[in-house]
């Protein structure tokens, strides 16, 4: 069998300690890291067909990688065969909910038995294979493994760190290049339009952007003009097979206001100022109150705001940063630091970044274009 392409030690001990029998995943994200990158081409950005959806499966009997399956749809055997995967029990008499969930349960009932606990991600998983589920196995019990999925995921491995920093500098490239595309009359949609281009030419899946211009707080594209003399923050998202960045840059149209300048030198201050919690062994909560101290002693504190959260195949996933856990972060994972300022004559400022926790302290990912973006 081949080796599996993540920490199975640690996803054994997982599931004995939540008391879980087998894990079966449906998401495209999970079944990407499960699989080692591997998804069907044909749903990797539209699940609905006729009068469902495409739900794949991958099976994880704890301790028994050899008894592990994948359930998928007939029209998957050639991509198969050019990208194999680690798992040796393939079966693609799959493809829609229902169908997917009742072999899944064949395969379930035979190597675990009727009466196991089953951990599901229920969040992804739609209804009707649920139900499938559930009548072809009466007698087991199905739990969330959601949030145990984040902890698999938790620390990256150096590939997956070599991805995220490559998403991370295009989305963050994509960005500094649509300010400088600007052109009188321009909306917002039309700037969002230019961020989806963007990452195309640098092998990124568009994901999403947050347009915020001039003395407004309305972040989605729209007919708003981005006028001369005003802000605009760009808040983008972007992902290569399910590894994503978040990032917001600011840009002016022309000087930005003496006011304008401040709340930005204050953004980056706080989050260059954080960056020095961002190492091994400080606690979530250590993290958390040295930002909200950060921000209460800037000269705007009042109308600001700051966030940290993890990042990975998920926005806000391990680690998940708050006042309440003294849980501690550790080399290889990687948050989202954002500070933002809403005034409402100058608009929404705001810079986000992308920091990997390294052995010795911290990396930033994506740095570019963290000063003012000024286009005429």
């Amino acid at each position: 069998m081949a080796t599996v392409p993540f920490d199975g030690a640690k996803l054994g001990g997982l599931l004995e300690e939540a008391g879980i029998d087998a894990l079966l995943v449906s998401s495209r994200h999970n079944v990407r890291y499960l699989t080692g990158g591997y998804y069907d081409h044909f749903h990797a950005l539209a699940t609905r067909g006729g009068s469902g959806q495409y739900v794949p499966f991958v099976g994880i009997p704890r301790g028994r990688f050899d008894a592990a399956f994948y359930v998928g749809g007939m029209g998957e055997k050639r991509q198969l065969e050019a990208m194999p995967i680690w798992i040796p029990a393939i079966h693609l008499n799959g493809g829609n909910g229902p169908n997917s969930a009742r072999v899944a349960a064949s395969l379930l009932k035979d190597r675990v038995g009727p009466n196991a606990t089953i951990g599901v991600e229920l969040p992804f998983l739609p209804a009707d294979a649920f139900q499938s589920l559930q009548r072809d196995l009466p007698h087991a019990r199905f739990v969330d493994a959601t949030d145990l999925l984040h902890e698999l995921r938790a620390i990256k491995t150096p590939d997956e760190l070599a991805t995220l920093r490559r998403v991370a500098e295009g989305v963050a490239g994509a960005i500094q290049a649509t300010f400088r595309a600007a052109h009188d009359g321009i909306t917002t949609r039309e700037l969002s339009s230019v961020v989806a281009y963007q990452m195309a030419s640098r092998g990124i899946e568009f994901l999403w952007s947050f347009t915020c211009a001039g003395p407004s707080f309305l972040r989605a594209p729209s007919s708003m003009v981005w006028e001369r003399g005003q802000i605009l923050h760009l808040d983008c998202g972007g992902e290569i097979g399910d590894y994503l960045a978040d990032i917001c840059r600011l840009g002016s149209r022309g000087e930005p206001s003496a006011l304008a300048r401040e709340l930005h030198a204050e953004c980056l201050q706080l989050q260059n100022d954080i960056r020095k919690f961002v190492r091994p062994g400080t606690t979530y909560r250590e993290l958390a109150e040295a930002g909200e101290e950060a921000l209460h002693a800037l000269p705007h504190a009042e109308i600001g705001r700051f966030v940290a959260h993890g990042i990975g195949m998920v926005s806000h996933e391990q680690p998940m940063i708050a006042t309440r856990s003294d849980r501690r972060l550790e080399a290889g994972m990687v948050l989202s630091i954002e500070t933002e300022f809403l005034h409402p004559s100058v608009g929404h400022v705001k810079i986000e970044d992308v920091v990997a926790v390294t052995p010795n302290g911290y990396e930033g990912m994506g740095d570019i274009g963290r000063e003012w973006q000024i286009v005429e």
